[in-house]
């Protein structure tokens, strides 16, 4: 009983140790439907109590911002939102590590948390750039989950900014930043030390015309593919090595559900 109720209290406790803030948001101020990206916030705070959205207003367009979390439990959320016409506004999180999450602005407007992927992400947009929505193929895990999909934004002119997460948990975004140089900036440049990774990694952008879907080809051979359709994700998942993973893990899952059954089933007949 005391290894049930450790566990429990781990599961719930996990979370509330990260930053309330972290997660993908949509503002109703700008969304229009689930078939468009427009509204959505991709959040990270990477340190803790430095924020970092990317975000669209038209499911086109990418745009970064930058600010802080402060009060008790960090539920005082403020940024910076000069840089796109905007100011500095401090809404405040409510809602549970478990349970439905918002952030209420100053305006009266009132964003909630996105638990899982809209039809959006599994429509091409049409944008040939080297910003917008990415998935990588060694986290991604289908349109089911935010796992494998990096969200990208060029702000300002040839400064890149990201925000991703490799296990789908709205508390463990990271953020991290780099540049695009070369030939139509098409060289692309960030530093993944943050998440262990090498502190420059260079890729490249292959648009339409040289690669089908587009993608950044990294040097170490990966490859992340731009907002792709649900039969170019399918082909992508089953190549996937988070798909082997993600079915060891339900396949262990399953044991220990079985032996975790077994072990009450003989307690209770004692």
């Amino acid at each position: 009983a005391q290894s049930r109720d450790m566990l429990a209290w781990l599961l719930i406790a996990l979370p509330s140790v990260q930053a309330f803030g972290s997660g993908v948001w949509v503002d109703p101020n700008h969304f229009t439907s689930p078939n468009s990206l427009a509204g959505l916030r991709f959040v990270s705070e990477s340190p803790p109590h430095h924020l970092h959205m990317v975000g669209t207003d038209d499911g086109v367009t990418f745009w970064a911002v930058e600010g802080r979390c402060s009060g008790p439990r960090m539920v005082n959320l403020a940024f910076d939102f000069s840089s796109k016409g905007g100011y500095l506004m401090v809404g405040k999180h409510a809602g549970g590590p478990t349970g439905p999450q918002n952030i209420t602005w100053p305006d009266g407007n009132v964003w909630t948390l996105l638990d899982r992927p809209t039809a959006a992400f599994s429509i091409p947009n049409g944008v040939d750039d080297h910003f917008g929505v990415f998935i990588d193929p060694n986290h991604f895990q289908g349109y089911h989950s935010f796992a494998g999909m990096r969200f990208i934004a060029e702000s300002p002119p040839h400064v890149l900014k990201m925000v991703g997460t490799d296990d789908n948990a709205w508390y463990s975004m990271w953020y991290l930043e780099g540049f695009c140089s070369g030939e139509d900036m098409r060289l692309i440049h960030f530093d993944f030390s943050p998440k262990g990774g090498p502190a420059d990694l260079m890729g490249k952008w292959y648009p339409t015309a040289l690669s089908s879907p587009p993608k950044i080809l990294w040097q170490d051979g990966n490859g992340w593919y731009k907002l792709v359709s649900p039969n170019d994700a399918a082909a992508i998942l089953r190549s996937s090595p988070a798909a082997t993973r993600a079915g060891s893990a339900l396949a262990l899952m399953g044991v220990l559900a079985a032996v975790a059954a077994a072990v009450y089933g003989l307690a209770a007949r004692r």
